[in-house]
């Protein structure tokens, strides 16, 4: 496992065999906490060349940001990340089961693995166990075939 990169509010660590980038809000975040967190993984990402992230958000806010913060994770922050890796980031996040009901309510979030754009794989969980489990389908796939 490499150094991880940490702050008072997230921790970034990488680890090598399988490939897996672990992100942990270390307290709730506010939006700007949130965008560095972001590049933290990013930075990481691109220093590894790991496209697998297991996100987990369990310590934040069980408030939903708004949405500005989500399109700008999905129109601009996913798409750097795609375009620096080469390949399909894939993006599992751990949060509250009130966190993950709560996106579902706002359609920010469905119950399946999904692929919202071109540009990243995402599906959202309550235990680091199923989180493992959908990233690993993506680890076993070819890098050519991978995005």
């Amino acid at each position: 496992m490499a150094t991880p990169a940490t702050t008072s509010f997230y921790s970034v660590c990488f680890e090598a065999r399988p490939p897996l980038l672990r992100g942990v809000v270390m307290r709730p975040l506010s939006i700007p906490e949130f965008m560095e967190a972001c590049e933290m993984l990013h930075h990481a990402a691109q220093q590894h060349r790991c496209p697998f992230w297991l996100l987990d958000g369990r310590a934040d806010t069980p408030e939903i940001r708004p949405l500005d913060v989500y399109e700008w994770l999905t129109d601009d922050f996913l798409p750097q990340v795609r375009q620096s890796l080469g390949r399909l980031p894939c993006l599992a996040f751990i949060a509250q089961p009130g966190f993950w009901e709560a996106l579902q309510a706002q359609h920010y979030a469905q119950p399946r693995p999904m692929q919202l754009s071109p540009n990243f794989w995402v599906n959202w969980f309550t235990t680091e166990a199923e989180a493992l489990a959908w990233l690993h389908q993506f680890r076993t796939w070819p890098e050519d075939n991978a995005g």
